[in-house]
């Protein structure tokens, strides 16, 4: 029986999270994002520290119209 690797793709720093790990799509209810203490916590690889650093744009969701 093989064991699927987590993986974290990059970190970032984003609003209202802060410093996090953005995780490959296949992590399930942990993708795209996760705080470094959860990042570690379920394992995910390589280590949080060895993730390369990459800045995000965030886009502003967009104003309700009445």
């Amino acid at each position: 029986m093989t064991t699927s690797v987590r993986k974290g793709l990059f970190r970032t720093t984003l609003p209202g999270i802060g410093e996090c790990a953005r995780v490959d799509m296949r992590a399930g209810d942990a993708a795209p994002y996760l705080e470094r203490n959860m990042y570690a916590l379920l394992g995910f690889q390589p280590e949080f520290e060895t993730l390369p650093r990459r800045d995000v744009a965030t886009v502003a969701p967009a104003r309700m119209r009445a």
